[in-house]
């Protein structure tokens, strides 16, 4: 083992107290969550072996994590240092997924809707944003990665925020973008389009002509206005932009459209209902306006 991998058996010696784990239901599915959204990133390309990526520190700003996408898991954020060890900050999320643009908060919800607490939410995004600044040298303000087994996982996670009568902590304003991620053979191609250099830009640039783009202008969220018509681009799974749309569609009397992927659409279909039409688009065009064909 050691030939091929130096240091891994230490290493998961120690990280799983020479195999005395829990085995009560609760560490064996937080297990598993964590387990799932590492094959997916594994899948992607993504490096999610904790014994090869750098270890993230709090001393000083510094460029420490690598220049390609990486998965830290949460097990090991907790151990950053002393003082991290009894903070609840990143209890909920599996892990953060580093990649050129950026942090995501990873969340694997499965097959239960994600009924998400404001105040830990709060303390997550602050400690993500913390290093993010002391390993990547940046300070953008982290997005959300949510994983799931459905569409129908999705739609009941959107609902369950209209519940939500204190706004602050509603997941849409605590994180401004989640991109929900199936946990399947498209989530996998879906991740790497998310993790890949200026996406988001490239995606825009290729559906929109610069006149046609709103540039984050005005006071909903959408795209651009083509033909008259307000067009919201959903082809990366932002709900939390999904569900600031639809409130703002609410009072809206120019017709509207959402570009998606065909395996969104029934997810759209019974979140939207007939505020918007939906413009299906082929995964294959947009990997090959943000991977090159890739």
């Amino acid at each position: 083992m050691d030939g091929l991998y130096p240091g891994l058996l230490d290493h998961y010696l120690t990280a799983f107290k020479g195999h005395d784990l829990s085995n009560d239901q609760f560490h064996i599915r937080r297990n598993h969550m964590v387990a799932e959204v590492l094959a997916l990133c594994m899948s992607a390309d993504i490096e999610m072996r904790p014994y090869i990526l750098p270890k993230l520190q709090k001393d000083c700003i510094s460029v420490t994590v690598p220049e390609t996408p990486s998965f830290y898991i949460a097990r090991y954020i907790k151990k950053i240092s002393p003082e991290e060890l009894n903070k609840t900050a990143f209890t909920r999320v599996v892990g953060a997924i580093f990649w050129p643009g950026g942090v995501y908060a990873a969340y694997n919800t499965r097959n239960a809707a994600m009924k998400w607490s404001g105040h830990g939410e709060i303390k997550t995004l602050a400690g993500l944003q913390e290093l993010e600044r002391m390993n990547a040298g940046s300070n953008m303000t982290p997005s959300a990665l949510l994983f799931g087994y459905s569409a129908d996982v999705a739609l009941k996670t959107v609902l369950e925020s209209d519940k939500n009568r204190r706004l602050e902590l509603r997941f849409d304003h605590v994180y401004r973008n989640i991109h929900y991620i199936p946990l399947n053979k498209e989530g996998v191609r879906f991740l790497k389009i998310l993790v890949s250099p200026d996406w988001n830009e490239k995606l825009l640039g290729a559906l929109f002509e610069e006149r046609q783009r709103s540039y984050n202008r005005g006071t909903m969220e959408y795209d651009a206005i083509v033909d008259g018509r307000i067009i919201l681009s959903h082809l990366d799974g932002n709900i939390a932009r999904l569900v600031r749309f639809r409130e703002a569609m609410q009072f809206q009397t120019k017709p509207a459209d959402v570009l998606c992927f065909p395996f969104q659409t029934e997810f759209l279909k019974a979140y939207l209902g007939g505020l918007a039409g939906l413009r299906e688009l082929s995964m294959e065009s947009v990997e090959s306006a943000i991977l090159g064909g890739g």
